[in-house]
């Protein structure tokens, strides 16, 4: 397995760097195999179709933020807008520096300051602890996401009950609806599960994950 090259930090963990992705990310990684690979894809809209080196070049292009653009934004003020793109960044494990997972913020609403959150995980690595990652990398995003981006409501999507659940105990997140029969997977019609966290709950959330840290 190749490891990435030298890249750009824009929010550092303990365990995980989220990067800026860039040309240099996409030629010098296998992360356009991972579209490739049914493990990753099986709930997912993407997987039908051949991914290359150059649709994912394409893709950076067109759809995700710059780094010129996503460095401004983290300077941003309340009420002010930037681009119906989506800000995706690399999840990169420190202790091995390799590119493990994409986490993404899209569907910006500046009115009523609401986006959503998605992630996913490049399940044909042997990544120690993917679970501590796969919630490290969402607590740094979801953090940026309310204190820096100043958005009030992040929403998230879950095909799988289990998913539903685990996101209602790692992160707070609550069942606002269900899709019924919405997802096709593997020859059958599953239900989605819409998921909502305000800044609020997560605040409190922090607060009693930091009391009891202390006792």
């Amino acid at each position: 397995m190749r490891k990435i090259k030298p890249f750009n930090k824009f929010l550092v963990g303990h365990k995980v760097d989220l990067i800026i992705l860039d040309k240099n990310v996409v030629k010098n990684t296998d992360w356009y195999t991972w579209l490739n690979d049914q493990r990753n894809t099986k709930f997912m809209a993407t997987g039908k179709f051949p991914n290359t080196i150059e649709k994912q070049l394409k893709y950076l292009e067109t759809e995700i933020i710059s780094e010129k653009k996503l460095l401004s934004i983290s300077n941003m003020k309340s009420g002010e807008t930037f681009t119906d793109k989506k800000i995706q960044l690399g999840i990169v494990v420190k202790k091995t520096n390799m590119l493990v997972g994409m986490i993404a913020v899209s569907n910006f609403r500046h009115f009523s300051r609401t986006c959503v959150i998605s992630l996913i995980m490049d399940l044909k690595k042997n990544v120690k602890n993917r679970l501590k990652i796969f919630k490290e990398s969402q607590d740094l995003m979801i953090e940026h996401i309310f204190f820096r981006m100043n958005f009030r409501k992040i929403y998230a999507g879950a095909i799988s009950e289990k998913l539903s659940v685990l996101s209602e105990k790692l992160w707070g997140f609550k069942r606002e609806g269900v899709f019924k029969k919405h997802q096709f997977v593997n020859g059958k019609y599953l239900d989605a599960y819409m998921l909502g966290l305000f800044r609020e709950d997560w605040e409190k959330k922090i607060k009693i994950a930091s009391k009891n840290s202390k006792l």
